[in-house]
Order: structure tokens, then C-alpha cells, then sequence
């Protein structure tokens, strides 16, 4: 069978039950396993599960372990990539990139290891983990023990540390430097400050607004009411945020000629949001004098916003496009194109996706169902 990374071989279910029924007897004395609240399992040398504690069992919502066996770990946690190859979990381009995977390839050629791994579900659920892996010989076969720890609250907490406390505090700085200045101007000059005080208030509403839909989106706590749309007002409405802050400064945004309008039955602030995202995205990847186009266009019963820069994304970057807590940029980003998905499949029915071809550069979209 194809694979990208790890050998795609696994054991028989009559190997994984005999290599269960031994470790079992092996550990049915040892009550330390189940006192763990971490998750912990024991992989075969074809990285499926032949072993786990309760926390494990309890995660997976399963009385006995015989409903797991012989899963692999992607498998079980219902990682989006986890079938992207017939050879399963660890066979995928994506696995090359996955913390999980390599703290347990690693763990079995004997060494110990602690990874963090990113994990974007079907349900477009993002997950954090902490995997460590520890090697161990038992009967003569090479196994490795993962125990994994939910790092996602953490994550998120320097997430909004990062937005509230650098972002956000820019842009009120902004808005105090400005509330400043118009003391000691004349009344021209004040007015030319007062429109610059309106746009960088309307980008500090639009952040803080931005992070609290984001937020009630992962609890599923989201509502939202479907209207009539009109898609060139959400792209101008767009473009006219984004092309006034710092990021676009020296930058071209402009329409394609060839962008058309729609009515779609959707949602305005979440289009906005996830245009947006796409915008700041290009503008914070492109050099000075480069152009971001934005193009609007029907396809069939769609409607396609896209966002295009000029820049390639190297391939290791592309493999982690959309992980919540993945970003080129540094620690404490990467949410703008996780949200982008999320709001587009799980809220508009749609689906938002990436091209990015060396010498052609990068393109988002997200395609939008007119009704």
C-alpha cells in the first residue's frame, strides 16, 4: 500500500488479541496505569493499540478495550487524515508534520521522546497534545508507551494572551496616540484624525468580536441567522478594513476585474470574518509594493471568495494549514486560517481550502452555497 511516511503493514487481529491477552496477564497486578488521569497506551511495532488505561477507555466512551484494539492512534481520535491513504494513520503526506506520530516512530527504534501534536478532527474539532513515548522490550517485541496530555486549554490561553495583550493593545494605543494628537491640531487636521480614529475603533471592535465567535464557535455555542447577502458589499466591506492598517502599508488590495456579484443566503458578519482572515493573511505574507487580489465569482450553486498573493508556502508549512495552533509567524498565531475553516464548513455549509504553487504564489477560497 501507498505511503508518505510510516509503513503502512499491521499486525492481524489474532496477532494484536495474543500480544493483548499477554500483556494484560503481564499487567493485571499493576493498579498504577488506571490512578493516571493522562491517557496511556501501548502501541505493537505497526503502531496499533494492544494496550490502554482507563482513561483511555473513558475517552473513547467504550466499556472494554476490545473496541479499540488494533486501532492506531489518528484512527481513534478521529483525525481528519487519518484515512487519507488506504495504509491509515501514519501513512498520510500530513503525518510527516504530526508531533504524534513521530514521538511514536521514535519511540520504537528506543528512544524516549516528548512531542506536541496538533490534531484537526472531522468534526473540524482542533486538539492539542503532548505525546511522550518510551520504549519498551516485552517478549522479545519492541513497543512503545504513549501518554498523552491535553495541553488545548493552555494553547488557547496564550492565544488570547497573544491577541489581547500585543493586537488589540496596538491598536488602543493607536486610538490613544490619536485621541492625543487631536488636542493640539487645527480643525482640518482634526478631521483627517478623526476618520483615522473611526477605522482603527471599527478594527478594535472587529478583533474583540472576531475572538468571542471564535470562542463560542469551538463550544458550539454559535448562533447565527441566514439572509440575503449581497457578496461584492461583504468583499468592498473588506477591503476597506483592511487596506487602512499598518499591515497593508506599501501594499496593493485590489478587486479582480473580473469579480461578479451574488446574492447569497448566508451570514454577513462570519463572511466578513472569514474574508477578512484570508485577507490578513496575504497582507501579512507579502513584501512591500506587492498586490493582494481579491476575486468574487459564481460557480454553479456557489459563490468563491478567494484571496491571492504572490508568495509560495514551503510544503512542511502547507502540511499544517488549518491546525488551530500552527503558524509560520511565531507562537501564539495560526488562528486566521484554522477560524477560516471552521466558520466556513461547520456554520455556512461550505468549504475553504488553499493553492499555493511555487512561482505562482498562494491563493485561499472559500466556496459559499448561494442558497
Amino acid at each position: 500500500m501507498l505511503t508518505y511516511f510510516a509503513s503502512p503493514e499491521r499486525s492481524t487481529e489474532n496477532e494484536v488479541l495474543e500480544l493483548n491477552k499477554k500483556f494484560s496477564g503481564f499487567m493485571e497486578k499493576c493498579f498504577i496505569l488506571n490512578s493516571i488521569p493522562n491517557i496511556v497506551l501501548i502501541l505493537n511495532g505497526n503502531r496499533q493499540i494492544v494496550y490502554s488505561n482507563k482513561a483511555l477507555l473513558n475517552y473513547a466512551n467504550v466499556d472494554k478495550i476490545d473496541g479499540i484494539l488494533g486501532l492506531r492512534p489518528g484512527e481513534l481520535l478521529n483525525c481528519v487524515h487519518a484515512n487519507d491513504t488506504e495504509g491509515g494513520c501514519g501513512t498520510s503526506k500530513n503525518c510527516m508534520v504530526c508531533g504524534a506520530a513521530n514521538a511514536i516512530l521514535i519511540g520504537l527504534s528506543g528512544k524516549e521522546i516528548t512531542e506536541e501534536c496538533r490534531i484537526l478532527t472531522n468534526n473540524n474539532e482542533a486538539l492539542d497534545y503532548s505525546v511522550h513515548g518510551f520504549p519498551i522490550d516485552f517478549e522479545g517485541e519492541r513497543l512503545v508507551v504513549i501518554s498523552v496530555t491535553d495541553i488545548s486549554s493552555e494553547k488557547r490561553k496564550n492565544s488570547l494572551e497573544r491577541i489581547f495583550f500585543h493586537d488589540i493593545l496596538n491598536t488602543a494605543g493607536g486610538i490613544r496616540g490619536f485621541t492625543e494628537l487631536i488636542q493640539s491640531c487645527s480643525a482640518e487636521e482634526t478631521e483627517e484624525l478623526q476618520k483615522e480614529l473611526v477605522s482603527l475603533s471599527n478594527h478594535l471592535v472587529e478583533e474583540i468580536l472576531a475572538q468571542r465567535d471564535l470562542l463560542l464557535a469551538e463550544s458550539n455555542e454559535l448562533r447565527i441567522e441566514l439572509q440575503e447577502v449581497e457578496a461584492i458589499k461583504v468583499i468592498n466591506d473588506a477591503i476597506q478594513l483592511y487596506s487602512k492598517q499598518n499591515i497593508a502599508l506599501n501594499k496593493r488590495l485590489v478587486i479582480d476585474p473580473a469579480t461578479r456579484n451574488a446574492e447569497l443566503l448566508s451570514e454577513t458578519r462570519l463572511l466578513r470574518r472569514i474574508l477578512g482572515n484570508m485577507i490578513k493573511n496575504a497582507l501579512e505574507a507579502s513584501s512591500s509594493s506587492e498586490t493582494i487580489t481579491v476575486t468574487g465569482r459564481k460557480k454553479f450553486n456557489y459563490y468563491v471568495f478567494s484571496v491571492h498573493n504572490s508568495k509560495f508556502i514551503p510544503v512542511l508549512y502547507q502540511l499544517q494549514i488549518f491546525q488551530r495552533s500552527f503558524s509560520s509567524k511565531g507562537v501564539g498565531r495560526g488562528l486566521g486560517t484554522y477560524s477560516i475553516k471552521l466558520l466556513t464548513e461547520k456554520y455556512l455549509y461550505g468549504r475553504a481550502g488553499f493553492v499555493s504553487v511555487e512561482g505562482a504564489g498562494t491563493t485561499f477560497y472559500a466556496i459559499i452555497p448561494i442558497k
